[in-house]
């Protein structure tokens, strides 16, 4: 059944990409995925899925969610999680952009696909295909949940509190990189053991505005933001991991003869463990607060999204090698695991399934790619699609019943 999988995987390849094409076409940031939204839906309906949409998903109007019921009494749900949302990059414009010459660049000025996530959501509805005709060899549920707003690790957790993840006894999702990982070998998936965890906030700085004539009449919200700015890449890195803090963007002021009386800070942090960045938190905001003060100004901390460290169920990993190594001959499975070198809003979704006793992982999808992450000019090898599916539906074969009690395909 695994070759059975595997070829029908790569049978799809052309409707994967024609699907990942048209999703490159319309990106819209976090919260925004609208179109994106309805188009994965009319797709699923189109299979014979049930489709939820808006508030019950994530407490928005946009993701959704769809359910393959297989019967089975007391039997195990599976979930696959597929973020949909892109970034706020202009597309790159030259004509060695792929999409620009193959003329599927974004048809949103100042939005694009920067992250894979339009690869992710074909690989999710490649699932959904290759299930639906699987589902007489399978028992219980699958769900399969297309997450809005990853960027800024703020689509999770609302999903999480719904209940999506609460029944669910195995959980996979993964997300298409470089070759930087992997090593010589060049697997095609590799499974991840930790990543950086991080949290993402804003802190706004209230002064008092006055003539700049008159200093002693006000308290100026850029002195207490730039104070905090500088003293904030003064934290201590921690000696049991790596720690990271960005200041992203800053606004402030109201022209150059007003004392500003109002300021606004974007910034994040992460650290290598959930431990670490709750470190990299509570000195950050301790400073924030204590250099409102020094200036006379107070700071609202605004928090704007959350994601622990992801850790993988190491024996579900290790199940997941052999069922690639013995059944799916065009995949090449690491068995080693490695680490993240980024966040993953996915992290917090995984962390519920494992703390219920269920097992779970994150895979990394190794290819080609023409710039990194987040780049205007980003674009990655298609060939890793079939690929990505062939990994994803093998494992719901595998721990949703594998029943033969039908004919083979």
């Amino acid at each position: 059944m695994y070759a059975q999988i595997e070829k029908m995987a790569a049978a799809l390849a052309p409707k994967l990409t024609a699907w990942r094409r048209h999703l490159h076409t319309i990106p819209e940031t976090a919260w925004n995925e609208r179109e994106t939204s309805a188009f994965l839906a009319s797709e699923l309906k189109r299979m014979g899925y049930e489709v939820i949409t808006g508030n019950p998903v994530a407490g928005h109007d946009t993701g959704l969610v769809a359910e393959l019921r297989c019967g089975g009494a007391d039997q195990p749900v599976f979930a696959l999680r597929f973020d949909i949302d892109g970034l706020p990059v202009e597309e790159a414009s030259d004509p060695e952009h792929l999409p620009l010459s193959l003329g599927f660049q974004s048809r949103h000025a100042g939005c694009m696909h920067a992250c894979g996530h339009d690869g992710h959501a074909a690989i999710g509805l490649g699932c959904a295909r290759l299930l639906q005709k699987l589902r007489h060899h399978l028992s219980g549920t699958v769900r399969l949940i297309f997450q809005p707003a990853e960027e800024g690790a703020r689509g999770a957790a609302p999903v999480v509190e719904k209940g999506w993840l609460s029944d669910a006894s195995y959980f996979l999702a993964g997300h298409i990189t470089g070759r930087d990982y992997g090593g010589s070998e060049e697997p095609d998936a590799v499974p991840v053991c930790s990543s950086l965890a991080t949290t993402k906030f804003d802190a706004v700085f209230h002064g008092r505005s006055c003539h700049g004539a008159q200093p002693e009449e006000g308290a100026s919200a850029i002195s207490a933001l730039s104070a905090a700015v500088l003293a904030l890449n003064a934290i201590p890195r921690h000696s049991q991991g790596a720690t990271f803090l960005n200041v992203g963007r800053i606004t402030a002021g109201e022209g150059r003869n007003v004392i500003a009386g109002f300021g606004r800070m974007e910034a994040e942090v992460r650290g290598a463990s959930t431990e670490l960045n709750h470190y990299m938190e509570e000195q950050a905001f301790r400073i924030i607060r204590h250099c409102a003060a020094m200036y006379g100004c107070t700071a609202d901390i605004l928090p704007q999204g959350h994601a622990p460290s992801l850790e993988s169920s190491p024996d579900f990993c290790r199940e997941l090698a052999e069922i690639c190594g013995k059944g799916l001959s065009s995949v090449r499975f690491a068995e080693k695991p490695e680490v993240f070198r980024a966040s993953e809003d996915a992290a917090a979704m995984l962390r519920t399934v494992r703390e219920a006793g269920g097992k779970g992982a994150f895979l990394l999808f190794p290819t080609h790619t023409a710039a990194p992450l987040h780049s205007c000019r980003y674009d990655f090898d298609e060939t890793i699609l079939p690929k990505a599916v062939s990994i994803f539906t093998a494992a719901v074969f595998h721990w949703c019943g594998g029943s033969l009690s039908q004919p083979p395909l």
